[in-house]
């Protein structure tokens, strides 16, 4: 068992020096998340596939949205932490860049009667799961695989 051991701290040791070592320049030039969003719309032919681009924002103007969207009265009562109703659209019109639709537009969007909650709600989460997304970082102690 210990020359096992020592062949895996071997391993680890090698990896480990081979890494490449981050630095200010390559973590500030990050690119930000996107994601590709493929929309299949009823139409008269059966289904129409359209396609979105959204882009995450820093986390900084996400709290910022966050902020400018507090709860309700009727929401905060429920727990909630903001306004669904008004954080989505704006949420949306900032991180969806193409198509590049303003708040108001998002907003006739989320309110009309052609879009239920459910269809809302899924770009909504595209849109906050791509904000709040992690680095893909290894759960391992020593971060090498």
């Amino acid at each position: 068992m210990p020359k096992q051991d020592a062949e895996e701290r071997e391993r680890r040791t090698q990896q480990s020096d081979s890494a490449k070592r981050a630095t200010f320049d390559m973590l500030k030039s990050k690119p930000r998340a996107e994601r590709e969003v493929l929309l299949r719309l009823p139409s008269g032919d059966g289904f129409e596939e359209l396609t979105m681009l959204f882009r995450s924002i820093g986390s900084q103007d996400y709290d910022k949205l966050l902020t400018k969207n507090p709860p309700s009265q009727e929401q905060k009562a429920e727990g909630g932490s903001y306004n669904v109703n008004t954080f989505g659209p704006g949420l949306l019109s900032r991180v969806c860049v193409e198509p590049d639709m303003s708040v108001k537009e998002w907003s006739e969007i989320w309110n009309s009667p052609d879009w239920n909650r459910g269809e809302m709600m899924q770009l909504f989460l595209v849109a906050v799961e791509l904000c709040n997304k992690g680095l893909d970082i290894p759960l391992s102690e020593s971060g090498l695989e």
